[in-house]
């Protein structure tokens, strides 16, 4: 007789593979009616720019945030603000993160939107996040973890293409003098690389009073899609890298979420329960 584990593994397969195949449909019919809703709308004022900083707007609400999970396990906690700025400390845009998106915004327009851990482990990798459509909500591009390895692959969700790699530089030296002092962003680069050039580079703020900050910079020839792919990973690195508890509150939202649906899944409704009643009583 199949055991209720074995019960509950195929029909999870089966509900993922038809997640799967639903999407693939839904993506070749929206890039039919509406491709509008498939590709993010240019940003020419990144173009202005060879660097952009970002970093934490507001302490307090991280600490509220940290706390809150701590104390109560509250996963779900207030926006927690970001600028982007200059080189001369001025801001360009703006980054709200909520428990379930991170957000980018223009003055009062969203540019996009990143998740986490929304998407289930492959064989080829984990993907670690993914910036959506701010209208839509559809996928855009992922942001795809490699197996034993220092690379991500950025994909694009619509055509299956490879845009470029981000290869992760460290340098053990810097490593080991910013776990001696009060930085706890690891010292590393990560190398924007796309037909075996540079294009692109993040790397965390040198300075004291920058600590805790990523810098944003890019090569001329770097057109606009890779500049805004520039900054969602520079978004993600914020939550992944810089301030990892933000990470964790993230992940257990995820999973508690999860756990949630399945169990709604698994519990017969209210309907389904009566019917089976009045087959008992027939």
């Amino acid at each position: 007789m199949e055991s209720d584990e074995n019960r509950h593994n195929k029909n999870r397969s089966r509900k993922h593979s038809l997640t799967a195949q639903l999407s693939r449909t839904a993506r070749r019919f929206s890039a039919t009616v509406a491709p509008q809703l498939i590709k993010l709308d240019p940003l020419p004022l990144l173009q202005n720019y060879e660097m952009l900083n970002i970093r934490l707007a507001n302490n307090e609400q991280l600490q509220a945030a940290v706390e809150g999970f701590i104390i109560k396990n509250n996963v779900n906690f207030n926006p927690i603000d970001f600028k982007i700025t200059d080189a001369n400390n001025v801001a360009v845009l703006s980054v709200s993160l909520h428990p379930e998106e991170m957000i980018l915004s223009k003055g009062t327009k969203k540019i996009f939107s990143i998740t986490f851990g929304d998407s289930d482990s492959e064989e080829c990798g984990t993907v670690i996040a993914t910036i959506r459509h701010p209208l839509s909500g559809m996928r855009i591009f992922e942001f795809l973890e490699l197996p034993c390895s220092n690379i991500v692959q950025v994909t694009s969700y619509v055509d299956q293409c490879d845009r470029c790699q981000i290869k992760l530089v460290s340098n053990s030296i810097f490593n080991f003098f910013a776990l001696c002092g009060h930085c706890f962003i690891r010292r590393a680069k990560w190398q924007f690389i796309k037909e075996d050039e540079i294009y692109a580079f993040i790397r965390p703020n040198g300075t004291f009073f920058d600590e805790n900050s990523l810098r944003l910079e890019w090569m001329p020839k770097a057109d606009n899609e890779l500049r805004m792919i520039v900054i969602a990973y520079g978004m993600t690195q914020m939550v992944r890298e810089v301030f990892p508890s933000l990470n964790h509150i993230i992940n257990e939202q995820y999973q508690q979420k999860n756990a949630d649906d399945m169990r709604r899944l698994d519990k017969p409704s209210h309907e389904t329960v009566s019917r089976m009643k009045l087959d008992v009583e027939i």
